[in-house]
Order: C-alpha cells, then structure tokens, then sequence
C-alpha cells in the first residue's frame, strides 16, 4: 500500500512541476491554457491527497498534512483570483500559484537531498520569477 501511494505521489508530482511552466507558456503566449490549469490542479491535489495518506502512515509526519492542504488552495485561489476577476487579482495571483509551484519545487528538494536549506532555498529563489510575473500582470493593466 505504501509503495503504491508513494508511486502515485511521484507521479503526481512531477506531473505538476512540468505542468506548471507549460500553464505558464500558453498564458505568456496568449492562450487560456485551461487544460494545462486543470490538470495542474489536478496534480496539486493529488499530491497533497497522496502526501497526507503518506504522512499519516508514518509516525511523526502528521504535521505535514497543512503543508499539503496550504498547497491546494493557493493553487485554487490562483487560478480562481483571475477568472473571477477578483480586485488586485494581478498581484495576488503570482503570489499565490507561485507559491503552489515554489511547495512542490520544496517537496521535491527535501524529500531528495533532506538537507534544511531545501525548505527555504525555493521560497527565496521563487522570489523572482513570482516578481517578475506580478509586474507583468500589472503593467498589462491599460492606463
């Protein structure tokens, strides 16, 4: 059983880091990118699906199950901010998928190298391109 879900978990996951930046190309390029967006959702919640039923099998990681959760809604409230044409949605939105992004990026390093950077090193790395979208977003406001 735990192998099956760890299985899933690594499937779901980096199913989500490729998606993310393919959900980033088609908006950079115009497009709605809706289903690159749902599956990169799909991913997300299978990740933290995945995660909490691994988590709670192992005695001590309980406590990453809201990691997890946190995980799901910044990415539902990224992609809903914009759709639902949210006020300040253009600075909320890369906050909030850049965040998603930047939970499965540290997921991948902790889990990989178990050193304390990998849970801060992709938070602060993030910074940028999160910067930079946020700008984008706000400059494409017209005047």
């Amino acid at each position: 059983m735990r192998e099956t879900l760890l299985l899933l978990h690594v499937a779901a996951g980096t199913a989500g880091l490729l998606l993310g930046p393919l959900w980033l190309v088609a908006r950079l390029r115009g497009r709605a990118g809706t289903g690159a967006a749902a599956a990169y959702q799909a991913a997300v919640a299978g990740v933290a699906a995945t995660g909490a039923a691994l988590a709670l099998l192992t005695p001590g990681l309980a406590w990453l199950v809201g990691f997890g959760a946190l995980s799901v809604v910044l990415a539902a409230t990224g992609a809903l901010a914009r759709r639902r044409g949210w006020p300040h949605w253009r600075t909320l939105q890369p906050h909030l998928l850049g965040g998603s992004y930047v939970a499965l990026t540290t997921g991948l390093l902790v889990a990989q190298t178990q050193h304390p950077l990998a849970w801060v090193l992709p938070a602060l790395v993030g910074q940028v391109p999160i910067a930079l979208a946020k700008r984008r977003l706000v400059a494409a406001v017209p005047a």
